[in-house]
């Protein structure tokens, strides 16, 4: 600190009110400005210990210089600025308050909720809120493969890809890791035609008359060799099946019970307040 201080001592400030006489009333005090002051603690926690002397005294200078310019901005904002926008106490606590009972809830819910959905309550959701689950997108089931247009394993492929047996599909799976061909087929997965269209470069102007015209789609494009199998789909306006809305539904249940636990806890906290005899109302219900 001697150093830091002696440092100081000889720093040159274009703002006057910069304080560097080190008598003994005023020997911490840096700069001080309409009652706000500068100490050398303050500014010795902002200067790295192993600057060298030039470079703590350029620090010091600037750090010094943005302090006097900020308390120069807030004397003037405070001196032109009408008194109701300088009244932020109460802003800043209802902000202290909302983040103290966030995190306060947040913990909560961490150590209270139950996360576990099964699939009964899933359906019974489901089958009761009818009406909310009614597609916006078309959606289909899809057996997808692409691989370059001069393969020599496109006849295995193809035999493969068209066959209905199990080992045959797991077969074709095996093929196209083997020769590094894309490929795609989940029976139980829905797929957006947003998301299937970008697999496939497909230029499809009537969706609707596609979905239900089209079973086996086998075309080239750009070196490649695309086999398209609709396996089932969904056009828009109908109900969307419950496995395409299965995990919005389970978060939709979790959601419902979290508000749910925190509805209990706030009563519970009220309730508990007014039998210790903690509430005082000073008022009575017309």
């Amino acid at each position: 600190m001697s150093r830091l201080k002696g440092i100081l001592s000889c720093i040159a400030l274009s703002v006057a009110i910069v304080a560097c006489n080190w008598n003994s009333d005023r020997a911490e005090l840096i700069a001080e400005i309409g009652g706000r002051q500068l100490t050398l603690k303050e500014l010795t926690e902002v200067i790295p210990d192993k600057s060298s002397a030039e470079d703590s005294a350029a620090l010091a200078d600037h750090y010094i210089q943005d302090w006097v310019t900020k308390q120069l901005i807030i004397a003037k904002a405070e001196a032109s600025l009408p008194e109701e926008l300088q009244s932020f106490e109460e802003m800043i606590e209802n902000y202290r308050s909302s983040l103290m009972i966030y995190a306060f809830e947040q913990e909560w819910v961490r150590q209270k909720l139950d996360t576990i959905v099964t699939d009964q309550e899933v359906e019974a959701y489901y089958n009761e809120n009818e009406k909310n689950f009614q597609l916006k997108d078309y959606i289909l089931k899809v057996k997808f493969t692409a691989l370059a247009s001069d393969s020599k394993n496109i006849s295995q492929v193809k035999k493969l890809f068209n066959s209905t047996k199990p080992e045959d599909l797991v077969k074709w799976e095996q093929l196209c890791v083997d020769i590094g061909a894309s490929y795609f087929f989940n029976e139980e997965d829905w797929m957006k035609w947003d998301e299937f269209i970008k697999q496939a470069p497909l230029e499809v102007y009537d969706i609707e008359g596609f979905l239900k015209k089209k079973k086996m789609v086998e075309f080239e494009k750009d070196n490649n060799l695309y086999l398209i199998s609709v396996v089932d789909y969904q056009l828009t306006g109908s109900r969307s099946p419950i496995s395409f809305e299965r995990d919005k539904i389970r978060s939709m249940i979790i959601n419902k019970r979290k508000l749910a636990l925190l509805d209990t806890m706030r009563k519970d906290l009220y309730t508990k307040a007014q039998q210790d005899g903690e509430i005082k109302l000073y008022y009575t219900k017309k």
